[in-house]
């Protein structure tokens, strides 16, 4: 009977207190605002995160418009004045829509977007230096509209050598994306039609339609292909 007292006691000694309810549910609820603290912490990460990449997403798309208006208002005023081979314009009404023009064409380069800026400032320079000789230099056949320039007053003086050498190096980047791409196709089929070239117009008009397909202008290219 003493034996089993003993061991009784033992056992008693060798178990731990029972903890109270309240120390529990302290713990339980210790535990969650940890978990719930770590969590939101984990939440505001992630949404900082996706700020920062919706800003840069949303500055590289309005970036994109804006250099892709600037340069379709380049282009659309390059066109109404100095006209295509199909639709050419006498040099002194040229003349005449140049000084008309020139007020817009320096507006757009006052308002270009960085990229763009040094190419629209060039424009101006050549357009004051055709008319009045007051233009700072000539900017070089470097950027794609000044090669157009080039290429057009080639062109006009019957030069398709020369004009096809000064957009010769365009033809791989002249994709829909670029807003002078598709002056850049209609120029190229001028130039066949110089040299009286109807098969490397037809190759070149294949190509042009299978890159751009519905974006492309088929009336001003049919029209220009038709007069070869």
């Amino acid at each position: 009977m003493a034996l089993k007292t003993n061991i009784k006691q033992k056992e008693i000694r060798i178990q731990k207190p029972a903890q109270s309810l309240s120390t529990f549910q302290s713990k339980i609820t210790l535990g969650m605002n940890e978990h719930s603290n770590l969590m939101k912490r984990f939440i505001i990460v992630g949404v900082a995160i996706l700020l920062g990449i919706a800003v840069v997403v949303f500055w590289n798309i309005w970036r994109h418009h804006k250099i892709e208006q600037h340069e379709t208002a380049m282009s659309a005023l390059i066109l109404e004045v100095e006209g295509t081979l199909t639709n050419s314009v006498p040099p002194a009404e040229k003349e005449q829509r140049m000084r008309n023009a020139l007020s817009r064409l320096e507006e757009l380069a006052r308002t270009a977007p960085g990229a763009c800026k040094s190419v629209a400032n060039g424009m101006v320079s050549t357009w004051k230096l055709e008319l009045d000789g007051k233009g700072t230099s000539l900017p070089t056949p470097a950027d794609p509209w000044s090669r157009l320039r080039l290429a057009q007053k080639n062109i006009v003086l019957g030069q398709s050598k020369e004009a096809g050498d000064a957009i010769s190096v365009l033809h791989k980047i002249a994709k829909p994306n670029q807003a002078w791409s598709q002056l850049y196709w209609s120029m190229l089929l001028q130039i066949r039609q110089l040299d009286g070239d109807r098969e490397q117009a037809l190759k070149d008009y294949a190509e042009y339609r299978k890159i751009f397909r519905e974006q492309s202008d088929l009336i001003t290219m049919d029209k220009i292909l038709d007069a070869i």
